[in-house]
């Protein structure tokens, strides 16, 4: 079991299935996520997302759609499309989110944001405290912010363009990230 945690905003993430495991057909992973938890609107160009609540209730935003799955129920974001999920239910949720195809990108930058955040390289909101690193981690997992956060977006892609950021890369993928 490979199992990561971001001890700064209490989540966690057990990889059941990864890209490498599935031959690029999915990656499934569980999470576990706190109270008040979740992420900012955004969207994938190269895979979708199905979340399927296993304990819990999870707030979930497809497009301009609006739900609260309980445990048993699933949604999908398909590719393109703006989402994001997020917990207002006062307690913990654990939840399993599903991409198609499998994303060895995405499943870097999560095992690189939480190591950061264990190592005290991230902020109290559980993101790196650098921009070279965010923006190494945008281009990595083939995110896209909307809103206002889409000008953080430019700004961290500016930063992880740099040729510095190319080596600075390197170094997270083998601390963070080789033999997984």
């Amino acid at each position: 079991m490979d199992k990561i945690i971001n001890p700064v905003i209490g989540e966690e993430i057990v990889f059941h299935t990864t890209s490498k495991q599935s031959k690029g057909e999915k990656t499934v992973m569980e999470v576990l996520i706190q109270p008040k938890g979740g992420n900012p609107l955004h969207y994938h160009n190269l895979f979708s997302e199905t979340f399927y609540v296993i304990d819990g209730e999870l707030s979930v935003q497809i497009g301009k759609e609006k739900m609260k799955l309980k445990a048993g129920q699933t949604a999908t974001a398909p590719m393109k499309t703006v989402h994001r999920f997020y917990n207002t239910s006062g307690k913990q949720v654990r939840f399993t989110v599903e991409l198609r195809p499998a994303s060895e990108g995405f499943e870097n930058v999560l095992r690189i944001a939480f190591g950061l955040a264990q190592d005290g390289k991230a902020g109290p909101n559980g993101m790196p405290k650098s921009l070279v690193h965010n923006g190494i981690l945008m281009h990595m997992g083939e995110g896209y912010f909307v809103g206002a956060f889409s000008i953080l977006e430019k700004v961290f892609r500016y930063f992880g363009n740099s040729p510095k950021a190319k080596q600075i890369e390197t170094e997270l993928l083998e601390k963070y990230v080789q033999n997984k």
